[in-house]
């Protein structure tokens, strides 16, 4: 839809027709004003003419810098974006790599606990043939071992009479012994036959 705007430009009125809102035809009124208004303040003897011309030519200028600053942000803003794109794909590459990674993972935690249970199971068996052998020794079969009676009593060391070893237990218990001992003392030579004494 066309709408007319008044505008005001070198001090001169200009009604101007747009599809352009008001407003905006305001402000492009107000920036070509001012280019005149620079050129006009650079070169005063210049006619309006060469004025309009002149500050055409400084906008123009503008344009074409803002068009090739426009150029390199695109062709900067393509290469961010490719950039973008490969480093997406590289970061859901990584990603996949660090899933199968977690998968691998998990599945040797699980082989190394089924490991660990065997290793246990092999310590609890090695142990038990160990514990039983030293608590109980069995003895060899189909032989007999004859073993010293509580009740015997250990023999006493011999003593040394009349140049023979006579065991003071068996001289305790033989009345021959204890009979020569009281008849004729305690002095006995050759084979236990007693020396008579005067």
């Amino acid at each position: 839809m066309e709408t007319k705007t008044d505008v005001k430009i070198n001090g001169m009125e200009y009604t101007v027709v747009s599809n352009e809102p008001e407003e905006y035809v305001q402000r492009v009124a107000l920036l070509v004003n001012k280019k005149i208004s620079e050129v006009k303040n650079s070169n005063g003897r210049l006619s309006t003419a060469m004025l309009a011309v002149m500050a055409g030519m400084n906008l123009a200028d503008e344009l074409l810098k803002c068009e090739e600053t426009a150029g390199r942000l695109r062709a900067e803003m393509t290469e961010y974006m490719d950039d973008a794109k490969r480093n997406s794909a590289e970061l859901e590459e990584k990603k996949l790599e660090v899933e199968t990674l977690k998968e691998d993972m998990h599945k040797l935690e699980i082989e190394l606990a089924k490991r660990d249970t065997e290793l246990d199971n092999l310590r609890m068996i090695n142990r038990k043939p160990e514990s039983r052998s030293e608590n109980y020794a069995p003895e060899p079969a189909g032989r007999y071992q004859s073993r010293p009676s509580v009740t015997q009593s250990t023999p006493q060391p011999a003593r040394q009479v009349g140049g023979y070893s006579v065991n003071d237990r068996q001289r305790q218990e033989s009345p021959q012994i204890r009979e020569m001992q009281a008849k004729y003392g305690s002095s006995v030579i050759g084979r236990g036959m007693p020396k008579k004494t005067d």
